[in-house]
């Protein structure tokens, strides 16, 4: 009868109707493209003290995902988790100024961004660094996402949690408009590095720059408004992300192994009896 009942166990899992625990990981929808909203604050860093954005300044910031759309519909948002905490999807980003163009007005120049290879908030490791990482993002449910209270602190409550992903500038791009009015306009494409996400993805052309630009697992583009010296965060804005789950093939044939071995199971109860 133990037999029986750990093989009823398996196939109640594989459909789905085992008990589940409420945590703050964020839902996809499988199979589809899902549409990431999130908030963003950036600082940079004036690596050569020049006064101006040049090659070699460090971009960094955080971000929050407020919600998760597929198909029109809502697939996960803030509050997502039942009961008592918070439902965060928060991370970290980090960018090198690569090259600067001039433009005429009413834009300022364009910037391309790489990997960085030094990270002076340290969120990024050796590794991370050695990898080309670009951004981590965290699933927490205890910590409360914040932006201006303090830059170290920040940081601290945006990175706080079980990571979720990270994604790297290999194989990918990252750009932006600067306006003579400090409005930012940037966008790109990132691939996955690591993935807790419990999701396969299928890499995304960006309609924006196809066909120049290639195919990545995470397409975004934003705008940002500057916020004037004297902030917490000199920038902040608003953007949008898009990811491109596809099916998992591996669910119908674990669903119905565990229905035939559950059969098989009864069919040796019968004939021990």
């Amino acid at each position: 009868m133990k037999y029986k009942l750990n093989i009823l166990a398996m196939t109640l899992a594989c459909l789905g109707l085992g008990s589940q625990i409420a945590v703050a990981t964020p839902i996809l929808a499988t199979g589809a493209v899902n549409q990431a909203n999130f908030n963003v604050s950036q600082n940079i860093l004036d690596a050569d003290r020049s006064g101006s954005l040049s090659a070699g300044d460090l971009v960094y910031g955080i971000f929050n995902v407020t919600r998760i759309t597929s198909g029109g519909g809502t697939v996960w948002n803030a509050n997502n988790v039942p009961g008592p905490g918070i439902d965060s999807l928060s991370g970290y980003y980090l960018g090198a100024v690569t090259s600067i163009t001039g433009l005429p007005s009413p834009f300022a120049a364009a910037i391309t961004l790489g990997a960085a290879s030094f990270d002076p908030n340290g969120v990024f490791s050796a590794s991370d660094l050695a990898a080309h990482t670009s951004v981590k993002l965290f699933a927490d449910n205890v910590t409360p996402y914040q932006a201006g209270v303090s830059q170290a602190s920040d940081i601290a409550a945006a990175t706080d949690g079980a990571l979720w992903t990270s994604m790297g500038m290999d194989g990918g791009y990252w750009s932006g408009v600067l306006m003579n009015n400090g409005v930012l306009f940037g966008g790109g494409g990132f691939n996955l590095l690591a993935n807790n996400t419990g999701e396969r993805f299928a890499p995304q052309s960006n309609p924006a720059c196809s066909p120049n630009c290639p195919p990545t697992d995470f397409v975004f583009s934003t705008v940002a408004t500057d916020n004037g010296p004297g902030h917490v965060w000199r920038y902040s804005g608003g953007n949008n992300g898009s990811l491109s789950t596809v099916p998992e093939p591996a669910a119908p044939l674990l669903l119905l192994a565990g229905l035939l071995g559950w059969a098989a199971s009864r069919r040796i109860g019968r004939k021990s009896v």
